[in-house]
C-alpha cells in the first residue's frame, strides 16, 4: 500500500469459512496508534472472499513502514471468529494530501 492512494484490499478466507452465515463481518487496519475499521456497507463479501476500499484520507493516516490488518467476524449465537493478522508494507507517497 503507498499512502494518499485507495488500495482496495481483497481477503480471501479458508474453504471451512462460510461468510454468509456471519452476522457481522469487521475489518481492522492498525498502525501504532491508528485504527481504520469498515463493516457493514463498507465491505464487498463474495464466498470467502472479502474486499475492502479504502479512501486517499484513510492511508494518509498510516506512516511509511508496515500495518496490520485483520477480519473479525460474529454469528448469530454469539460466538466469534476471526482471520489470522496479516502485515503489510505501507511505502511513502512524497505528496501529502487529498488530491482530485
Amino acid at each position: 500500500m503507498v499512502q494518499a492512494t485507495t488500495p482496495t484490499f481483497v481477503l480471501t478466507l479458508p474453504e471451512e469459512v462460510d461468510l454468509s452465515e456471519a452476522s457481522n463481518i469487521y475489518f481492522t487496519l492498525q498502525q501504532k496508534n491508528v485504527q481504520i475499521n469498515k463493516s457493514g456497507d463498507e465491505l464487498v463479501i463474495d464466498g470467502q472472499t472479502v474486499s475492502v476500499y479504502l479512501e486517499q484520507s484513510e492511508t494518509l493516516l498510516i506512516e511509511a513502514g508496515r500495518a496490520q490488518l485483520q477480519l473479525n467476524w460474529t454469528y448469530a449465537n454469539g460466538a466469534r471468529a476471526c482471520s489470522d493478522i496479516v502485515s503489510v508494507p505501507v511505502s511513502e507517497n512524497l505528496l501529502k494530501r487529498v488530491v482530485e
